[in-house]
């Protein structure tokens, strides 16, 4: 994104938490006050700074209403890490199309999702991603996230052990769009083809070789980590 000329209209949608150094404005579902908010509810200092008023729109994004912006207004478009979240990327995709000309889009990948270890040993990727977002091409396809996905073995690409991760070539889907996003969800509503279709895609990925690397951190913390994975993985296993 280097070759943004410094003239460039630059928009980041829902990265109120960190916003790309770049963007000129923010549309996101909190407020910059909100933004960064941990699970404790303290605010971080995200949204802080530069960003505010006129230059920051609160809105959701999701609710069927166009966003407040002419066609085309902004030049470039960011949307990072935040469609595995939202309930409805495809309508996130055709408002990205209608207010950018172009943009980036970056979400984890299926090789994340999949895992266990990345946040927890007791769940595959994280707990609050909606979508399995892969790319076929320069197409989006959205899966939903099944809940039986923890529990099936065979569905698992990789237990990431405590200070290791998964290498970051493996770790994203990243799609650089020039005029529109393509994007589809991929419905499948019969258990047994969705938990094929979660197995057969655990077993490709697998074949990829050595897909984790070292976390870098220090001996303490390492073995508390250790400790605190095993608790948890124990808890699984009980489940």
């Amino acid at each position: 994104m280097q070759e943004l000329p410094r003239t460039a209209r630059v928009v980041d949608v829902g990265g109120g938490a960190a916003p790309f150094v770049r963007a000129d404005h923010v549309i996101d579902a909190l407020s910059p006050d909100q933004a960064g908010a941990g699970s404790d509810g303290v605010p971080g200092n995200g949204g802080a700074g530069r960003l505010r008023g006129a230059s920051w729109t609160q809105v959701d994004l999701c609710d069927r209403r166009p966003w407040p912006f002419a066609d085309k207004s902004f030049d470039f478009a960011v949307c990072s890490h935040v469609l595995e979240d939202v309930r409805d990327p495809i309508w996130v995709c055709s408002e990205l199309s209608r207010i950018a000309k172009a943009g980036y889009i970056e979400t984890p990948s299926r090789i994340v999702e999949q895992s266990l270890g990345v946040e927890s040993p007791a769940y595959a990727g994280y707990c609050h991603h909606r979508w399995l977002v892969s790319r076929r091409g320069s197409t989006l396809e959205f899966r939903h996230k099944p809940h039986m996905l923890h529990a099936v073995d065979e569905a698992i690409v990789q237990n990431v052990p405590p200070a290791r991760k998964i290498r970051a070539r493996y770790a994203t889907v990243q799609l650089r769009w020039e005029g529109s996003v393509s994007a589809c969800e991929v419905l499948e509503f019969n258990e047994g083809r969705i938990i094929d279709e979660l197995c057969l895609y655990a077993e490709r990925a697998s074949r990829l070789g050595d897909l984790t690397e070292p976390v870098p951190m220090s001996l303490g913390r390492r073995w508390r980590k250790h400790v605190l994975y095993r608790r948890l993985a124990s808890g699984r296993r009980c489940a």
